[in-house]
């Protein structure tokens, strides 16, 4: 048993088929068929039922993946360890957040990572929705932190990072932010809800509170997503953090919209299970599973919404 037998195996069954397998191990399709197959007749079990169009787990797969995903984990991790031995610190660490994400707590661990190994670099991507999953499928990023939304627990080690309020929120006088309560659902459909983009390049992702049958903007980040809901434009999600100023001077006033599913965002810390991890991207790893908190709004932010409410 080998190891590229095992990520041959663990890519099939994340991807569903050998076809997709190949392209996500970069080897042709009858290397990763022969792999599997090779794996299967040393085991003396079939590990996949390949009557259907996708490749199926059987009973004895998925039991074998639970064990195949932790040897690979644990390979990974000697790997990692024999670099950080042999003082090995890669030139490059490619990170994606969620643009939901606060910045302050990765701020904060990339100055004492800086502080050990001043001459790398590290590149910091935005993503939004599915964009982080994309980003560490396609080796675009080495560590990332995000929800779960496109994530596969089998491929990918996660860990808690913090929990991101999100509200949705109008200017002061926007038409949604004067109503009373509770807005007509067909007064909200009726203005621009501004959302988010998904900077995913795969399939399209589900949406996240995102209304049914109403007009829609889209951006394609929470600065402009800001900006846009302040010059009156629309109404939309935004993180607390990112809202708090606004909500307590007054530009903003926050929104009860029942229809919203996910008031709170759980972001996770990630890397994946089959790729090694250099010395650096180890340190960041640890120090942000560390560092992971609940990014609540300033204290003033909610007393703000309180008195706008009561408006």
């Amino acid at each position: 048993m080998t190891y590229d037998q095992l990520a041959a195996f663990l890519a099939v069954a994340g991807e569903g088929s050998f076809s997709a397998a190949s392209a996500r191990l970069h080897k042709s399709q009858p290397a990763v068929s022969k792999l599997v197959r090779s794996l299967e007749n040393e085991l003396g079990v079939d590990l996949f039922d390949r009557r259907e169009y996708r490749a199926t787990l059987t009973d004895a797969g998925r039991l074998f993946l639970e064990r195949a995903a932790a040897v690979i984990e644990s390979t990974e991790a000697l790997r990692s360890f024999g670099m950080q031995l042999s003082g090995k610190v890669e030139p490059i660490v490619r990170f994606a957040v969620d643009a939901v994400t606060p910045l302050g707590p990765i701020m904060d661990v990339f100055r004492g990572v800086q502080a050990r190994y001043p001459l790398v670099r590290i590149e910091l991507g935005t993503e939004r929705l599915a964009g982080a999953a994309d980003a560490l499928r396609e080796l675009r990023a080495d560590l990332a932190v995000a929800t779960r939304l496109g994530i596969d627990a089998a491929e990918v080690e996660i860990a808690r990072f913090c929990d991101v309020r999100v509200l949705p929120v109008a200017r002061f006088d926007h038409p949604v932010a004067t109503c009373g309560t509770p807005i007509p659902p067909a007064l909200l459909r009726a203005h621009a809800q501004i959302v988010l983009r998904d900077s995913a390049r795969g399939s399209a992702s589900p949406s996240l509170n995102v209304l049914e049958g109403g007009l829609r903007w889209t951006v394609t980040d929470v600065a402009a997503k800001k900006d846009v809901i302040l010059a009156g434009m629309g109404w939309g999600g935004l993180p607390e953090h990112v809202a708090a100023d606004a909500l307590a001077t007054g530009e903003l006033v926050s929104l009860e919209v029942p229809e919203f599913e996910a008031g709170v965002m759980e972001l996770f810390v990630m890397r994946r299970r089959d790729r090694p991890h250099g010395v650096v991207a180890q340190a960041l790893w640890e120090a942000l599973r560390r560092g992971g908190r609940d990014a609540g709004a300033p204290a003033s932010a909610g007393k703000a919404r309180r008195r706008q409410r009561r408006r």
